[in-house]
């Protein structure tokens, strides 16, 4: 058990320098200069030059690459845009970023599983044509439009949420989370309803769940304490990877929600050539991702004991 921990870990951190390296050259070699947005159109050559050599912008590859890991012990470098520590940047956005995606995952997990169970149990009848149609609809449809509709039914035309921003307080807060998060949450529902229903229709036939119905349990039973555990391994994948993703920053969604989160300020930095912001936040995205596939690994062996083997 623990050598299949550590061994864990080891590719995690591998997998976390390769794709923060990966993402610096691609930033690097990308045209256009941070040093016009620092300084502004209208500056002098030698102040370019001279915010050039400060920021070690216009030296080779491998020396900007050096220069930023000589960062990672002094708050990942400042920013570009303005001039901020990046973990100081970073320690503002992904509270707000990370309560968006426990949120999302929580709907997710109430609204997909019983529709996935209900799906199953009631497979080729009404109730399952029902879901299935929804989880279609819901995986069909882009995130932005999911967001305009929410908008204007629940925020324009009703006045039950409002339409953006962050909040003030636990409660007011909790009420500028809700479209965000259901917004997000669309097209894991649908996920989650499918995979569900797909593991516990293949469950419900196998010979310890038709023992228990035998026993006379009743079949509430049956379905949520026999054949629900093992179908949970497949989603429980699924949920350890959208968390990684979640965490990682819904650029559309806090866009259009005005929310203060990782995706957003990625956006900006993105449009500002901000290097070190950006590999700040790919760096926290690695690590979540990483993280959260751990954590899936561990849940997969509590709930498979085969899998220790």
């Amino acid at each position: 058990m623990t050598a299949i921990v550590l061994r864990r870990i080891g590719w995690s951190v591998l997998v976390v320098w390769f794709v923060v390296t990966a993402t610096f050259a691609l930033v690097a070699v990308a045209p256009g200069s941070p040093v016009h947005a620092m300084v502004g159109p209208h500056a002098s050559q030698r102040t370019k030059d001279l915010v050039s050599a400060q920021y070690c912008v216009d030296e080779g590859l491998v020396t900007r690459y050096g220069c930023w890991l000589a960062t990672l012990g002094d708050g990942l470098g400042t920013s570009f845009r303005t001039e901020r520590k990046v973990t100081d940047i970073l320690g503002d956005r992904v509270w707000p970023t990370v309560q968006l995606a426990l949120a999302a995952i929580v709907l997710q997990l109430l609204i997909g599983i019983p529709l996935g169970v209900v799906s199953a149990v009631r497979r080729g009848r009404w109730p399952d044509r029902l879901a299935s149609g929804f989880t279609v609809l819901a995986q069909s449809a882009p995130a932005f439009f999911v967001a305009t509709v929410l908008v204007y039914l629940l925020a324009f035309r009703f006045e039950l949420f409002p339409l953006g921003g962050y909040g003030d307080g636990f409660w007011d807060r909790l009420h500028h989370l809700v479209l965000p998060a259901l917004t997000l949450a669309t097209l894991g529902v649908a996920y989650y309803a499918r995979v569900i229903r797909s593991e516990l229709g293949d469950t419900l036939g196998q010979d310890y769940v038709r023992t228990a119905r035998a026993k006379g349990l009743p079949e509430r039973t049956v379905v949520w304490r026999h054949a629900l555990r093992p179908a949970l391994p497949p989603l429980v994948t699924v949920i350890g990877l959208d968390l990684g993703m979640l965490v990682g920053g819904a650029v559309v969604i806090e866009q259009i929600f005005s929310w203060p989160g990782l995706g957003r300020e990625m956006l900006q930095a993105i449009l500002d050539v901000d290097m070190p912001v950006i590999l700040g936040i790919v760096l926290v995205t690695a690590v979540a991702i990483a993280i959260a596939n751990l954590a899936v690994d561990l849940v997969q062996l509590w709930l498979d004991p085969r899998l220790r083997e």
